[in-house]
Protein backbone atom coordinates (compact mmCIF):
# COMPACT_ATOMS: atom_id res chain seq x y z
CA UNK A 1 0.00 0.00 0.00
CA UNK A 2 1.01 3.15 -0.73
CA UNK A 3 2.47 5.66 1.55
CA UNK A 4 2.64 8.57 0.00
CA UNK A 5 0.96 11.96 1.39
CA UNK A 6 -0.14 15.07 -0.63
CA UNK A 7 0.22 18.54 1.07
CA UNK A 8 -1.66 20.97 -0.31
CA UNK A 9 -0.57 24.21 1.15
CA UNK A 10 0.11 27.80 0.01
CA UNK A 11 2.73 28.70 2.85
CA UNK A 12 5.65 27.06 1.87
CA UNK A 13 7.12 27.33 4.83
CA UNK A 14 4.69 25.55 6.45
CA UNK A 15 4.43 22.35 3.75
CA UNK A 16 8.37 22.34 4.14
CA UNK A 17 7.96 21.81 8.05
CA UNK A 18 5.33 19.03 7.63
CA UNK A 19 7.64 17.26 5.01
CA UNK A 20 10.28 17.07 7.31
CA UNK A 21 8.23 15.42 10.07
CA UNK A 22 6.45 13.06 7.77
CA UNK A 23 10.07 11.80 5.99
CA UNK A 24 11.53 11.45 9.33
CA UNK A 25 8.35 9.37 10.28
CA UNK A 26 8.85 7.44 7.04
CA UNK A 27 5.97 8.45 4.71
CA UNK A 28 6.83 9.90 0.95
CA UNK A 29 5.34 13.07 0.37
CA UNK A 30 4.57 15.19 -2.41
CA UNK A 31 3.47 18.67 -2.60
CA UNK A 32 0.84 21.44 -4.11
CA UNK A 33 0.77 25.01 -3.69
CA UNK A 34 -3.22 25.43 -4.48
CA UNK A 35 -6.31 23.53 -4.78
CA UNK A 36 -6.11 22.97 -8.64
CA UNK A 37 -2.11 21.92 -8.14
CA UNK A 38 -3.77 19.44 -5.50
CA UNK A 39 -6.72 18.32 -7.08
CA UNK A 40 -4.18 17.35 -10.95
CA UNK A 41 -1.80 15.51 -8.67
CA UNK A 42 -4.95 13.44 -6.59
CA UNK A 43 -5.65 12.10 -9.80
CA UNK A 44 -2.48 11.34 -10.87
CA UNK A 45 -1.23 9.69 -8.19
CA UNK A 46 -2.01 6.54 -5.72
CA UNK A 47 -2.37 8.43 -2.56
CA UNK A 48 -1.91 7.22 1.08
CA UNK A 49 -3.89 10.59 3.01
CA UNK A 50 -4.15 14.46 1.61
CA UNK A 51 -3.39 17.14 3.91
CA UNK A 52 -5.72 20.02 3.36
CA UNK A 53 -5.00 23.40 4.21
CA UNK A 54 -8.52 25.30 4.44
CA UNK A 55 -7.15 29.16 3.95
CA UNK A 56 -5.70 29.42 0.17
CA UNK A 57 -5.94 32.65 -1.82
CA UNK A 58 -6.67 31.14 -4.81
CA UNK A 59 -9.03 28.17 -3.86
CA UNK A 60 -10.59 27.17 -0.33
CA UNK A 61 -9.81 23.96 0.90
CA UNK A 62 -13.73 23.35 1.77
CA UNK A 63 -14.13 24.19 -1.93
CA UNK A 64 -10.67 21.76 -3.20
CA UNK A 65 -12.24 19.12 -0.89
CA UNK A 66 -15.59 19.64 -2.13
CA UNK A 67 -13.67 18.77 -5.63
CA UNK A 68 -12.23 15.98 -5.12
CA UNK A 69 -14.89 13.88 -4.21
CA UNK A 70 -16.66 15.62 -7.07
CA UNK A 71 -14.47 13.75 -9.02
CA UNK A 72 -14.67 10.38 -7.00
CA UNK A 73 -11.28 10.86 -5.22
CA UNK A 74 -11.85 8.77 -1.75
CA UNK A 75 -8.43 9.44 -0.54
CA UNK A 76 -8.28 10.17 3.16
CA UNK A 77 -8.17 14.02 3.92
CA UNK A 78 -6.82 15.58 7.03
CA UNK A 79 -8.06 19.24 7.05
CA UNK A 80 -5.38 21.79 8.31
CA UNK A 81 -6.41 25.33 9.34
CA UNK A 82 -4.81 28.30 11.65
CA UNK A 83 -8.12 29.09 12.73
CA UNK A 84 -9.91 26.47 15.66
CA UNK A 85 -13.73 27.31 14.37
CA UNK A 86 -15.63 24.26 14.98
CA UNK A 87 -18.08 25.77 12.00
CA UNK A 88 -15.40 24.83 9.29
CA UNK A 89 -14.34 21.63 11.40
CA UNK A 90 -18.11 20.47 11.04
CA UNK A 91 -18.38 21.66 7.45
CA UNK A 92 -15.41 19.55 6.77
CA UNK A 93 -16.54 16.61 8.45
CA UNK A 94 -19.46 16.46 6.34
CA UNK A 95 -17.83 16.80 3.03
CA UNK A 96 -16.30 13.59 3.70
CA UNK A 97 -13.15 14.85 5.71
CA UNK A 98 -11.60 11.90 8.38
CA UNK A 99 -9.83 14.76 10.62
CA UNK A 100 -9.34 18.50 11.62
CA UNK A 101 -6.15 19.89 13.00
CA UNK A 102 -4.90 23.18 13.59
CA UNK A 103 -1.72 25.19 13.50
CA UNK A 104 0.50 25.22 14.72
CA UNK A 105 0.16 21.56 13.98
CA UNK A 106 1.01 18.82 17.10
CA UNK A 107 2.95 16.49 14.83
CA UNK A 108 2.15 13.52 17.37
CA UNK A 109 -1.60 14.01 16.90
CA UNK A 110 -0.92 14.25 12.93
CA UNK A 111 0.88 10.69 13.15
CA UNK A 112 -1.33 9.45 15.50
CA UNK A 113 -3.88 10.65 12.75
CA UNK A 114 -2.61 8.94 9.74
CA UNK A 115 -1.63 5.77 12.10
CA UNK A 116 -5.74 5.37 12.51
CA UNK A 117 -6.13 5.73 8.07
CA UNK A 118 -3.55 2.48 8.62
CA UNK A 119 -5.31 0.86 10.95
CA UNK A 120 -8.48 0.99 8.60
CA UNK A 121 -6.80 0.47 5.58
CA UNK A 122 -3.51 -1.69 6.34
CA UNK A 123 -4.81 -4.22 8.76
CA UNK A 124 -7.98 -5.24 6.65
CA UNK A 125 -5.38 -5.59 3.96
CA UNK A 126 -2.93 -8.48 3.04
CA UNK A 127 -4.19 -12.05 3.30
CA UNK A 128 -7.41 -11.06 4.45
CA UNK A 129 -7.99 -7.97 2.16
CA UNK A 130 -12.02 -7.17 2.17
CA UNK A 131 -11.70 -6.31 -1.45
CA UNK A 132 -15.21 -4.68 -2.68
CA UNK A 133 -16.55 -5.20 0.60
CA UNK A 134 -18.54 -2.42 1.80
CA UNK A 135 -18.75 -1.72 5.40
CA UNK A 136 -19.41 1.10 7.87
CA UNK A 137 -17.87 0.55 11.09
CA UNK A 138 -14.18 0.30 12.12
CA UNK A 139 -12.86 -3.12 12.12
CA UNK A 140 -9.02 -4.84 12.66
CA UNK A 141 -7.92 -7.93 10.88
CA UNK A 142 -7.69 -9.50 14.30
CA UNK A 143 -11.00 -8.21 15.74
CA UNK A 144 -14.10 -7.73 13.47
CA UNK A 145 -12.05 -8.05 10.10
CA UNK A 146 -12.29 -12.28 10.62
CA UNK A 147 -15.82 -12.41 10.87
CA UNK A 148 -15.94 -9.66 7.85
CA UNK A 149 -14.29 -12.35 5.67
CA UNK A 150 -16.67 -14.82 5.85
CA UNK A 151 -19.30 -12.27 5.57
CA UNK A 152 -17.87 -11.49 2.43
CA UNK A 153 -18.30 -15.14 1.22
CA UNK A 154 -22.36 -15.14 1.86
CA UNK A 155 -23.63 -12.00 1.25
CA UNK A 156 -23.72 -12.47 -2.46
CA UNK A 157 -25.80 -15.68 -1.58
CA UNK A 158 -29.37 -16.12 -0.87
CA UNK A 159 -28.41 -18.05 2.06
CA UNK A 160 -30.13 -17.39 5.34
CA UNK A 161 -27.80 -15.84 8.21
CA UNK A 162 -28.06 -16.03 11.93
CA UNK A 163 -26.11 -13.49 13.60
CA UNK A 164 -25.21 -14.40 17.28
CA UNK A 165 -23.54 -12.27 19.81
CA UNK A 166 -24.20 -10.19 22.97
CA UNK A 167 -26.19 -6.97 23.45
CA UNK A 168 -24.30 -4.25 21.55
CA UNK A 169 -22.04 -6.04 19.44
CA UNK A 170 -23.38 -4.41 15.96
CA UNK A 171 -25.79 -7.56 14.89
CA UNK A 172 -27.93 -4.83 12.95
CA UNK A 173 -24.84 -3.41 11.24
CA UNK A 174 -23.20 -6.38 10.25
CA UNK A 175 -27.05 -7.14 9.00
CA UNK A 176 -26.86 -4.02 7.11
CA UNK A 177 -23.22 -5.12 5.49
CA UNK A 178 -24.68 -8.22 4.29
CA UNK A 179 -27.30 -6.34 2.80
CA UNK A 180 -25.28 -4.17 1.21
CA UNK A 181 -22.77 -6.51 -0.53
CA UNK A 182 -25.75 -8.79 -1.55
CA UNK A 183 -27.29 -8.47 -5.03
CA UNK A 184 -30.19 -6.88 -3.15
CA UNK A 185 -28.44 -4.05 -2.54
CA UNK A 186 -30.27 -2.32 -4.44
CA UNK A 187 -34.17 -2.87 -2.84
CA UNK A 188 -35.57 -2.54 0.84
CA UNK A 189 -33.77 -3.54 3.75
CA UNK A 190 -36.39 -3.80 6.82
CA UNK A 191 -35.38 -4.04 10.26
CA UNK A 192 -38.07 -5.64 12.86
CA UNK A 193 -37.06 -6.10 16.38
CA UNK A 194 -39.37 -9.34 17.48
CA UNK A 195 -38.97 -8.93 21.47
CA UNK A 196 -40.74 -5.19 20.91
CA UNK A 197 -44.10 -6.69 19.69
CA UNK A 198 -46.53 -9.08 21.46
CA UNK A 199 -47.83 -12.00 19.46
CA UNK A 200 -50.84 -10.01 17.60
CA UNK A 201 -48.59 -7.23 16.80
CA UNK A 202 -45.56 -8.94 15.53
CA UNK A 203 -47.92 -10.89 12.95
CA UNK A 204 -49.40 -8.05 11.49
CA UNK A 205 -45.75 -6.38 11.40
CA UNK A 206 -44.42 -9.15 9.62
CA UNK A 207 -47.22 -10.05 7.45
CA UNK A 208 -50.00 -7.55 7.14
CA UNK A 209 -53.44 -7.48 8.03
CA UNK A 210 -56.96 -6.96 5.82
CA UNK A 211 -59.51 -3.89 7.03
CA UNK A 212 -61.44 -5.22 9.65
CA UNK A 213 -59.12 -8.10 10.67
CA UNK A 214 -59.06 -7.31 14.43
CA UNK A 215 -60.07 -3.97 16.56
CA UNK A 216 -58.56 -1.33 15.78
CA UNK A 217 -57.72 -2.89 11.84
CA UNK A 218 -59.23 -0.02 10.08
CA UNK A 219 -57.38 0.21 6.77
CA UNK A 220 -55.29 -2.72 5.42
CA UNK A 221 -51.69 -2.43 5.94
CA UNK A 222 -49.08 -4.48 4.07
CA UNK A 223 -46.35 -5.96 6.45
CA UNK A 224 -42.65 -5.93 6.01
CA UNK A 225 -42.80 -9.37 3.72
CA UNK A 226 -44.80 -7.49 1.12
CA UNK A 227 -42.94 -3.99 1.29
CA UNK A 228 -39.54 -5.98 1.29
CA UNK A 229 -40.16 -7.99 -1.92
CA UNK A 230 -36.85 -8.14 -3.66
CA UNK A 231 -34.85 -7.20 -0.66
CA UNK A 232 -33.74 -8.24 2.78
CA UNK A 233 -35.65 -8.85 6.05
CA UNK A 234 -33.49 -8.35 9.69
CA UNK A 235 -35.46 -9.99 12.23
CA UNK A 236 -33.68 -9.02 15.30
CA UNK A 237 -34.22 -11.20 18.52
CA UNK A 238 -35.25 -13.76 16.99
CA UNK A 239 -35.23 -15.72 20.19
CA UNK A 240 -38.46 -13.47 21.58
CA UNK A 241 -40.56 -14.84 18.61
CA UNK A 242 -43.97 -16.52 19.77
CA UNK A 243 -44.08 -20.09 18.94
CA UNK A 244 -47.05 -19.38 16.58
CA UNK A 245 -45.14 -16.67 14.35
CA UNK A 246 -42.72 -19.09 14.03
CA UNK A 247 -44.74 -21.49 11.84
CA UNK A 248 -45.69 -18.64 9.39
CA UNK A 249 -42.04 -17.71 9.39
CA UNK A 250 -40.94 -21.50 8.29
CA UNK A 251 -43.66 -21.12 5.89
CA UNK A 252 -42.16 -17.91 4.22
CA UNK A 253 -39.02 -19.84 4.03
CA UNK A 254 -40.10 -22.87 3.22
CA UNK A 255 -42.53 -22.05 0.49
CA UNK A 256 -42.45 -18.10 -0.33
CA UNK A 257 -46.21 -17.43 0.56
CA UNK A 258 -48.33 -16.17 2.98
CA UNK A 259 -51.23 -14.61 4.08
CA UNK A 260 -52.36 -11.25 5.66
CA UNK A 261 -54.04 -11.25 9.07
CA UNK A 262 -57.66 -12.05 8.32
CA UNK A 263 -56.93 -12.09 4.64
CA UNK A 264 -57.48 -15.34 2.33
CA UNK A 265 -55.44 -14.24 -0.47
CA UNK A 266 -51.85 -16.16 -0.93
CA UNK A 267 -49.33 -13.52 -1.37
CA UNK A 268 -46.14 -14.60 -2.71
CA UNK A 269 -43.07 -13.22 -1.78
CA UNK A 270 -38.83 -13.36 -2.20
CA UNK A 271 -37.01 -12.16 0.46
CA UNK A 272 -34.01 -12.66 2.37
CA UNK A 273 -33.96 -13.15 5.80
CA UNK A 274 -31.39 -12.59 8.11
CA UNK A 275 -31.91 -13.15 11.88
CA UNK A 276 -29.84 -12.25 15.14
CA UNK A 277 -30.24 -13.18 18.75
CA UNK A 278 -28.45 -12.87 22.16
CA UNK A 279 -29.34 -16.03 23.20
CA UNK A 280 -28.89 -19.59 22.79
CA UNK A 281 -30.97 -21.34 20.67
CA UNK A 282 -30.04 -24.86 20.76
CA UNK A 283 -31.07 -24.63 23.84
CA UNK A 284 -34.34 -22.88 23.42
CA UNK A 285 -34.80 -25.80 21.06
CA UNK A 286 -34.52 -28.44 23.20
CA UNK A 287 -36.74 -26.71 25.89
CA UNK A 288 -39.55 -26.15 23.40
CA UNK A 289 -39.41 -22.73 23.12
CA UNK A 290 -37.64 -22.41 19.73
CA UNK A 291 -39.35 -24.61 16.69
CA UNK A 292 -36.17 -27.14 15.56
CA UNK A 293 -37.47 -26.99 12.00
CA UNK A 294 -36.93 -23.28 11.94
CA UNK A 295 -33.97 -23.16 14.04
CA UNK A 296 -32.50 -25.23 11.19
CA UNK A 297 -33.69 -23.32 8.17
CA UNK A 298 -32.48 -19.90 9.60
CA UNK A 299 -29.34 -21.68 10.56
CA UNK A 300 -27.98 -22.28 7.16
CA UNK A 301 -24.87 -20.03 7.69
CA UNK A 302 -24.10 -18.96 11.54
CA UNK A 303 -21.99 -15.75 12.50
CA UNK A 304 -20.86 -15.30 15.90
CA UNK A 305 -19.86 -11.56 16.48
CA UNK A 306 -17.09 -11.91 19.75
CA UNK A 307 -17.88 -9.51 22.42
CA UNK A 308 -15.89 -6.02 22.41
CA UNK A 309 -13.97 -7.77 25.68
CA UNK A 310 -12.70 -10.30 22.90
CA UNK A 311 -11.31 -7.78 20.89
CA UNK A 312 -9.76 -5.11 22.78
CA UNK A 313 -7.45 -4.20 20.01
CA UNK A 314 -10.23 -2.25 18.15
CA UNK A 315 -10.94 0.22 21.26
CA UNK A 316 -8.64 2.58 20.16
CA UNK A 317 -10.69 2.75 16.50
CA UNK A 318 -13.66 2.93 17.98
CA UNK A 319 -12.96 5.28 20.40
CA UNK A 320 -11.70 7.59 17.06
CA UNK A 321 -14.79 7.02 15.42
CA UNK A 322 -17.34 8.39 18.09
CA UNK A 323 -15.13 11.51 19.10
CA UNK A 324 -15.38 12.04 15.57
CA UNK A 325 -19.01 11.24 15.88
CA UNK A 326 -20.33 13.27 18.59
CA UNK A 327 -17.49 16.57 18.79
CA UNK A 328 -19.49 17.44 15.95
CA UNK A 329 -22.75 16.95 17.57
CA UNK A 330 -21.68 18.81 20.77
CA UNK A 331 -19.44 21.78 18.91
CA UNK A 332 -16.24 20.33 20.47
CA UNK A 333 -12.87 19.78 18.71
CA UNK A 334 -11.45 17.13 20.53
CA UNK A 335 -8.23 16.34 18.69
CA UNK A 336 -8.17 12.60 20.25
CA UNK A 337 -7.24 10.68 23.71
CA UNK A 338 -4.05 10.31 26.18
CA UNK A 339 -2.42 6.84 26.59
CA UNK A 340 -4.40 6.93 29.76
CA UNK A 341 -7.51 6.94 28.74
CA UNK A 342 -7.01 3.85 26.30
CA UNK A 343 -5.41 1.41 28.92
CA UNK A 344 -8.01 2.21 31.31
CA UNK A 345 -11.00 1.35 29.10
CA UNK A 346 -8.69 -1.58 28.36
CA UNK A 347 -8.98 -2.62 31.90
CA UNK A 348 -13.02 -2.77 31.72
CA UNK A 349 -14.56 -5.99 30.19
CA UNK A 350 -17.87 -3.97 28.65
CA UNK A 351 -20.85 -6.01 29.52
CA UNK A 352 -22.49 -3.51 27.15
CA UNK A 353 -19.95 -3.79 24.27
CA UNK A 354 -19.78 -1.18 22.13
CA UNK A 355 -23.13 0.61 23.18
CA UNK A 356 -21.66 0.83 26.15
CA UNK A 357 -18.36 2.23 24.98
CA UNK A 358 -19.84 4.65 22.69
CA UNK A 359 -22.07 5.85 25.72
CA UNK A 360 -19.08 6.27 27.79
CA UNK A 361 -16.81 8.02 25.28
CA UNK A 362 -19.94 10.49 24.16
CA UNK A 363 -20.15 11.26 28.50
CA UNK A 364 -16.19 11.49 28.18
CA UNK A 365 -16.84 14.63 25.22
CA UNK A 366 -19.66 15.89 27.16
CA UNK A 367 -17.67 16.51 30.01
CA UNK A 368 -14.29 17.05 28.46
CA UNK A 369 -12.98 21.10 29.06
CA UNK A 370 -9.56 20.06 26.75
CA UNK A 371 -8.70 18.81 23.48
CA UNK A 372 -7.86 15.53 24.44
CA UNK A 373 -10.29 12.66 26.28
CA UNK A 374 -8.27 11.93 29.55
CA UNK A 375 -8.71 9.24 32.42
CA UNK A 376 -10.10 11.34 34.61
CA UNK A 377 -12.83 11.34 32.54
CA UNK A 378 -13.94 8.03 32.79
CA UNK A 379 -16.10 6.18 35.17
CA UNK A 380 -14.63 4.52 38.24
CA UNK A 381 -13.86 0.78 36.43
CA UNK A 382 -13.60 -0.99 39.85
CA UNK A 383 -13.41 -4.87 38.45
CA UNK A 384 -10.50 -5.83 37.47
CA UNK A 385 -11.38 -8.05 34.47
CA UNK A 386 -8.16 -9.79 33.24
CA UNK A 387 -8.91 -13.38 32.52
CA UNK A 388 -12.28 -12.54 33.45
CA UNK A 389 -14.76 -15.85 33.42
CA UNK A 390 -18.07 -16.37 32.10
CA UNK A 391 -19.31 -16.64 35.87
CA UNK A 392 -18.04 -13.10 36.34
CA UNK A 393 -19.38 -11.55 33.00
CA UNK A 394 -22.88 -12.64 34.39
CA UNK A 395 -22.81 -11.72 38.05
CA UNK A 396 -21.69 -8.13 36.39
CA UNK A 397 -24.82 -7.81 33.96
CA UNK A 398 -26.90 -8.80 36.87
CA UNK A 399 -25.42 -6.31 38.64
CA UNK A 400 -26.12 -3.65 35.96
CA UNK A 401 -29.75 -4.51 36.03
CA UNK A 402 -29.61 -4.52 39.46
CA UNK A 403 -28.50 -0.80 39.35
CA UNK A 404 -31.16 -0.19 36.67
CA UNK A 405 -33.68 -1.17 38.04
CA UNK A 406 -32.69 0.96 41.18
CA UNK A 407 -32.13 4.13 39.51
CA UNK A 408 -35.11 3.90 37.53
CA UNK A 409 -37.39 2.95 40.86
CA UNK A 410 -38.82 -0.44 39.50
CA UNK A 411 -39.43 0.97 36.17
CA UNK A 412 -38.99 -1.35 33.79
CA UNK A 413 -39.46 0.49 30.91
CA UNK A 414 -37.20 2.92 32.02
CA UNK A 415 -34.51 0.21 33.01
CA UNK A 416 -34.93 -1.15 30.08
CA UNK A 417 -33.99 2.25 28.35
CA UNK A 418 -30.60 2.20 30.63
CA UNK A 419 -29.47 -0.96 29.56
CA UNK A 420 -30.16 -0.56 26.12
CA UNK A 421 -32.33 -3.92 25.74
CA UNK A 422 -35.93 -4.30 24.95
CA UNK A 423 -38.56 -4.54 27.75
CA UNK A 424 -39.04 -8.31 27.09
CA UNK A 425 -35.01 -9.31 27.37
CA UNK A 426 -35.17 -7.38 30.29
CA UNK A 427 -37.83 -9.66 32.53
CA UNK A 428 -36.14 -12.57 31.08
CA UNK A 429 -33.10 -11.45 32.35
CA UNK A 430 -34.45 -10.92 35.51
CA UNK A 431 -36.17 -14.50 35.69
CA UNK A 432 -33.09 -15.77 34.99
CA UNK A 433 -31.38 -14.14 37.23
CA UNK A 434 -34.43 -14.15 40.03
CA UNK A 435 -33.65 -10.45 40.61
CA UNK A 436 -35.65 -8.54 43.20
CA UNK A 437 -35.44 -4.65 44.26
Amino acid sequence: MSKKILIIDDEKNHRLMLKIHLEEAGYEVIEAESGLDGIYMAEENELFAILLDIKMSIMDGITTLSKLKEKGINTPVIMVTAFNNVRTAVESMKLGAIDFITKPVDIELLLKSLENIGLNQVESSGEDALVDFEFEGVYSKDGLGKILNLLKMVSPTDASVIIYGESGTGKELVARAIHKNSKRADRQFLAVNCAALNENLIESELFGHEKGAFTGATNQKKGKFELADGGTIFLDEIGEMPISTQAKLLRVLQEREFERVGGVKTLKTDVRVIAATNRNLEDMVKKGEFREDLFFRLNVFPVNLPPLRERKSEIPMLVDFFIKKYSMKFSKIIKGYTAEYIEKLKTYSFPGNIRELENIVERSIILCSSEKLTGDLLPDFREKVQNESVLDVKENEKQLIFKALKESGNNKSQAAKILGISRKTLYNKIKEYNIEV
